[in-house]
């Protein structure tokens, strides 16, 4: 893959400074697009039958939407080729590495990303949900689906020869910062 802004070393848990910058697609047209979105709390999927977002919240009925500042300083693509036996192994994401949320734009290839519930013993919603992730689609992860439930990508789920994603995030780093931070 490539990666752009700063660099989360996950085996030593710290964050450095930009080696390279952020590409322009990313500065001055998703992240211009990511600022005006408001999005719904609670952990939300969307179905794989529909296009519809659907909560498994159960403690109300109601949607509450909330304005999200979105502003990654990270971002990484990943190349996926299903004939040499490509997937994402099950996992969440660091969250002293990467602040909610964390935005994956599916550019080529459709798949199913497989959410697994990580902390049953509070959260008792669903054990398992997949969720069809079509080719130019934008999934958010925020609230439960981003710190209660891992999430994956099987080989057999990879639905197109490729896959091509580019995943954002935002990292406590900021410019001002020195060049290393220690967890």
């Amino acid at each position: 893959g490539k990666r752009w802004g700063v660099h989360c070393n996950i085996r030593d848990r710290k964050v450095s400074a930009p080696q390279h910058p952020l590409p322009h697609f990313i500065t001055n047209v998703i992240m211009s697009k990511l600022q005006h979105l408001t999005l719904p709390t609670g952990h939300y999927f969307q179905s794989s039958s529909s296009s519809a977002i659907t909560t498994t919240d159960n403690s109300d009925n109601i949607k509450r939407k909330s304005h999200m500042i979105i502003t990654p300083n990270e971002a990484n693509a990943i190349d996926y080729r299903k004939h040499k036996h490509h997937y994402l192994q099950h996992h969440v994401d660091d969250r002293k590495l990467s602040k909610e949320p964390i935005v994956n734009l599916s550019l080529a290839g459709d798949c199913i990303m497989t959410f697994r519930n990580e902390s049953y013993h509070r959260n008792t919603c669903v054990k398992e949900q997949k969720v069809f992730l079509p080719r130019r689609c934008l999934q958010i992860l925020t609230g439960e689906a981003r710190y209660d439930f891992s999430h994956g990508i099987a080989k057999e789920d990879l639905l197109s020869n490729r896959r091509v994603s580019v995943t954002m995030r935002e990292s406590p780093l900021t410019a001002a910062s020195s060049s290393c931070i220690r967890f």
